[in-house]
């Protein structure tokens, strides 16, 4: 119980800050109205991943699915920010 509850804080909290940047990279609204989406979206993004965690048999099955949806992201971001 607890791997997965740590593995969900943290890939939670890595995804939805992720998301959130390519959000607001993408969209072509002015700064503060990015910055509000992605304020408003951080919080369910990160509470969504947290409680999919946890549909998962074992923390390692978790785990390669997190990472699936974080490089992807992660590397868009990369790519948005050269």
């Amino acid at each position: 119980m607890w791997p997965k509850t740590i593995l969900g804080f943290f890939s939670g909290l890595f995804i939805s800050i992720s998301l959130a940047l390519n959000t607001n990279l993408i969209l072509p609204f002015a700064e503060d109205t990015r910055l509000l989406i992605g304020l408003i979206l951080g919080f369910p993004i990160w509470a969504g991943v947290m409680v999919w965690v946890y549909a998962f048999d074992t923390a390692l099955k978790a785990a390669k699915h997190m990472l699936l949806i974080l490089l992807p992201s992660a590397l868009l971001n990369v790519i948005l920010l050269v």
